[in-house]
């Protein structure tokens, strides 16, 4: 057991985390238990909470040339887990419920982010829930911010802040329609970019690939890879989206060496299977901004930021 890099306001006590085990993998809506990076949580009080987290160093997205880091894309996982985890076991949110993102952001310090040693790193995680929206006669909120500050031992090496939508079963079924449960259709004649272009660990990574026109457009190459796909979905994951626009912005610059230290998307919509999405980056001082768009409409932008 360990105790907390962070210390809680004065008139609580300190409580002490662990990063023995995962937390329940239902709690953060993951089917494999390696998927899980949650280990425990603690609540402060006045929407505060310490949570524990721990990264693999060989996890599914270690990317070629990383050496002694982790992927940055860990941060948002962490924080989409953290938005379902804090919902579940503290606000009362169902089991049953759909959470949606509607935004999700994070920033990386170069100079304090842990290196990686011989095992996997335990991550702090100090988290704050705000601008939770309730309505009369739910005990759970329908919608929530949640921000993060990270820290290995004492060091705070990054920040991620995301907002989520909370839906019923019924409430999720009825704004998805016809395609609540869709699919995507099998075997689609595209053509796939070698995973050395995009810095992908392997070509189950790679989630662009070019039409006939040369446009990038969003089409995992794996729709069981264990991170981006650990359960179906009937839209593509904002995870999913991060990660194409990340791989758009390689492939635009022509530089895979290139490391992501921040991120920021907010999804307007959800992006379905069909019609074919797609996305595209331009530069912007030191980093890109990027749209995904689908039947002419833009179903998620945001920027990127590189080392």
């Amino acid at each position: 057991m360990k105790e907390s890099a962070w210390s809680p306001p004065s008139d609580t006590a300190v409580p002490t985390l662990s990063w023995d085990r995962s937390v329940p993998r239902d709690l953060v809506h993951r089917k494999s238990i390696a998927e899980v990076l949650l280990t425990d949580g603690h609540a402060l009080g006045e929407g505060r909470y310490l949570l524990a987290a721990q990264w693999s160093r060989s996890h599914t997205t270690f990317r070629p040339g990383s050496g002694d880091r982790h992927d940055p894309l860990l941060i948002a996982e962490t924080l989409r887990q953290g938005c379902l985890y804090l919902g579940q076991r503290f606000l009362a949110v169902p089991a049953t419920s759909r959470s949606v993102i509607r935004t999700i952001g994070f920033r990386l310090d170069p100079a304090t982010e842990p290196v990686v040693g011989y095992g996997a790193t335990d991550v702090t995680l100090r988290a704050r829930v705000y601008d939770v929206r309730r309505v009369e006669g739910l005990a759970h909120p329908v919608a929530l911010s949640l921000r993060l500050e990270l820290a290995a031992g004492d060091a705070e090496f990054g920040r991620a802040e995301g907002r989520a939508r909370i839906l019923t079963e019924d409430e999720y079924r009825g704004l998805r329609g016809t395609r609540a449960g869709a699919l995507p259709a099998p075997g689609e004649d595209i053509r796939r970019l070698p995973p050395t272009d995009v810095s992908a660990s392997a070509a189950g990574g790679v989630m662009v690939a070019r039409d006939g026109t040369g446009s990038l457009r969003v089409a995992p190459a794996d729709l069981r890879h264990p991170l981006f796909f650990d359960h179906p979905s009937d839209h593509i994951p904002g995870m999913v989206l991060l990660e194409a626009a990340r791989q758009a912005a390689c492939l635009t610059g022509g530089d895979t060496s290139a490391r992501l230290t921040g991120c920021r998307m907010t999804a307007s919509r959800f992006t379905d299977w069909d019609p074919p999405a797609y996305v595209a980056c331009e530069p912007v001082g030191e980093g890109w901004d990027f749209r995904v768009t689908q039947g002419g409409a833009v179903t998620a932008a945001g920027s990127l930021w590189w080392a």
